[in-house]
């Protein structure tokens, strides 16, 4: 009878050992989707299976996106709870509400809400995005330093749908894509004006079109013909020499 009182007290000072893992501001983010979200949509919740593509992805415009609006934005916790994340690597808005989800679906389920092994995923996720977007800045200021009023510029630029110029985010990690002359557009400019704005490395050039090799191609969906000026950053996939 000892024996089974023993172990009954070991496992329960386990498992509190356990609750007390989870840091009070996920505790916080759990008793408000208890209070604000409606009982039978936690046990639908509760009760998909964490592989299911619909677990958080299904959530994410909608108790997903009420999170991000109302508990990490517009709450009298808000600051605590993005300064946890931020502490943590967490940055973005969307990657904090879908930890919260995951986490809140593991501690729905009784299972360790492996709060690390999420961050680890997240942040091995933006790291070539980031070191992208270094590269990125680096070379808009290398660019600007190169060239001054009055210079002539080559611009070549990528084309997507519905005939317009469109720039890539370092979402691919990479700085590099392959020109297509049949569809993609080059110009010939001199830069009229240079400027930044904010930052040393948020660099623009204003530029006049002398000319280009599709007349009817839009740059960013605006139409901007031969003669006309237009103004674009340097932190940019476009192709300028």
């Amino acid at each position: 009878m000892k024996n089974l009182l023993f172990i009954f007290i070991f496992i329960s000072i386990i498992c509190c050992k356990a609750k007390e893992r989870i840091p009070k501001e996920l505790k916080y983010s759990f008793e408000y989707l208890d209070k604000n979200w409606e009982k039978k949509e936690i046990e639908i919740f509760k009760n998909i299976t964490e592989n299911d593509s619909t677990t958080p992805r299904k959530y994410h415009f909608g108790i997903g996106m009420h999170l991000r609006n109302n508990l990490l934005r517009h709450n009298e916790q808000s600051k605590n709870l993005t300064n946890f994340f931020n502490s943590i690597g967490i940055r973005h808005y969307d990657d904090m509400s879908s930890i919260i989800l995951t986490s809140y679906h593991r501690y729905l389920n009784n299972q360790d809400i492996e709060l690390q092994s999420q961050v680890d995923k997240y942040v091995e996720y933006w790291k070539p995005i980031i070191e992208c977007q270094k590269n990125m800045k680096l070379k808009a200021v290398k660019l600007y330093n190169k060239y001054k009023t009055g210079d002539t510029l080559s611009i070549k630029m990528p084309v997507g749908e519905n005939n317009s110029v469109v720039d890539y985010p370092c979402s691919n990690g990479t700085l590099e894509w392959i020109f297509n002359e049949s569809k993609d557009l080059s110009i010939r400019g001199v830069i009229t004006d240079k400027y930044n704005i904010n930052s040393d490395t948020n660099v623009f050039f204003k530029v006049k079109i002398l000319n280009k090799n599709h007349p009817e191609t839009k740059i960013m969906m605006e139409e901007v013909n031969v003669g006309d000026e237009f103004n674009f950053t340097l932190s940019t996939f476009w192709r300028i020499e």
